[in-house]
């Protein structure tokens, strides 16, 4: 075979591989975007509104963190995605806030009883947890961004209850980066401007049907940020009782994330007989006021965070967290309220 052959060979060769290799690749795109089509799908029409049903929020935290890559891996394939993106951060957040607060819980032990260099590193520890929980909350709005556009500008036409569904977590969402970050030391640096515009985007369902639909949340956001952002309170208006406004539709529809909201609220303003007095109502509607069956995640997800808020009182207070079954009492309550002695089977 002489050469002039067997160089038209090697270059009909070459050429036959390159041909093969952009039909792949060509066809690997069509396959990718109607996976990442039908993973959207999945996970914003099957998914979510299956893990909402549940209660267990440690299966979500698990659920959120293990599938979050391998369903935003097709966002390159599908602008689709972005809505279960903020969905799948703002649990992720929540799951690094919860481990946030059980090393805070470890600090004060350590700190009551002079463990200085372990308290120093559980606080080291919480401030991390933080971070990473702004850091996910923060991506979590850039999706909201994403799939919506700028918040806090103009309100979108929402063309679904899915739609409003997602903008109001996300703009809770929004909320907590905020105030996550500031938790731990601004590392995730989580603009600040961030809040007001969550604040305005929450009025976009500031209505009685709003909240009637989305459990106060809308009202409470807002209300929640007046207490925050300097002069940003309307002429006229009491944020504490907007806030309790929003915990009472919130408690009527089953979902308490507003009621969570005012405990936080008020522990950040330090005003707490207000917070203890939310706990208060919040173990007292959880005995009262069925969860939602649709939300029943949510809401389980206010409890967790009224439970953190009480453990922190109480082991701030006498060393150890809230009492198994207890969640509404108080250490200082009358002794015919509570009982302080601990079993000794339990230990």
């Amino acid at each position: 075979m002489d050469s002039t052959f067997r160089r038209t060979l090697q270059r009909a060769g070459l050429a036959l591989f390159a041909a093969v290799s952009l039909t792949l690749s060509g066809c690997s795109s069509v396959i990718y975007k109607v996976a990442g089509d039908s993973t959207a799908v999945f996970g914003q029409d099957v998914m979510m509104p299956y893990l909402m049903t549940t209660n267990d929020t440690g299966i979500a935290c698990i659920a959120g963190e293990s599938m979050t890559p391998l369903m935003l891996s097709f966002s390159k394939y599908s602008s689709n995605i972005d809505q279960l993106a903020v969905l799948t951060h703002m649990v992720g957040g929540t799951c690094a806030d919860q481990q946030a607060q059980e090393a805070h819980l470890e600090y004060l032990r350590f700190a009551n009883n002079q463990h200085i260099a372990a308290a120093q590193d559980a606080r080291i520890r919480a401030k991390r947890f933080h971070a990473l929980a702004a850091k996910r909350q923060y991506k979590g709005y850039l999706a909201l961004v994403s799939s919506f556009g700028e918040i806090g500008d103009e309100c979108p036409t929402f063309a679904s209850k899915q739609d409003q569904f997602v903008w109001i977590l996300g703009t809770a969402t929004a909320l907590q980066a905020v105030l996550s970050d500031t938790l731990g030391g601004l590392e995730a640096g989580v603009p600040k401007d961030i809040a007001p515009k969550a604040m305005r985007a929450a009025a976009c369902l500031d209505t009685q049907e709003g909240n009637r639909l989305w459990w106060g949340l809308p009202k409470a956001i807002r209300s929640v940020l007046w207490t925050v952002l300097p002069g940003a309170t309307p002429e006229g208006r009491d944020p504490w009782k907007e806030m309790n406004k929003a915990a009472k539709i919130g408690e009527q529809e089953g979902v308490r994330m507003a009621q969570a909201l005012m405990a936080i609220g008020a522990n950040n303003a330090s005003k707490t007989e207000l917070v203890k007095d939310t706990i208060r109502a919040h173990a007292h509607s959880l005995k009262n006021i069925a969860s939602s069956r649709e939300y029943n995640l949510v809401d389980r997800m206010s409890t967790d965070m009224i439970t953190a808020i009480s453990d922190r009182l109480w082991t701030e207070a006498v060393g150890h967290r809230t009492p198994h079954g207890q969640l509404g009492t108080f250490w200082d309550d009358k002794s015919d309220e509570i009982e302080l002695d601990i079993d000794i089977d339990d230990l």
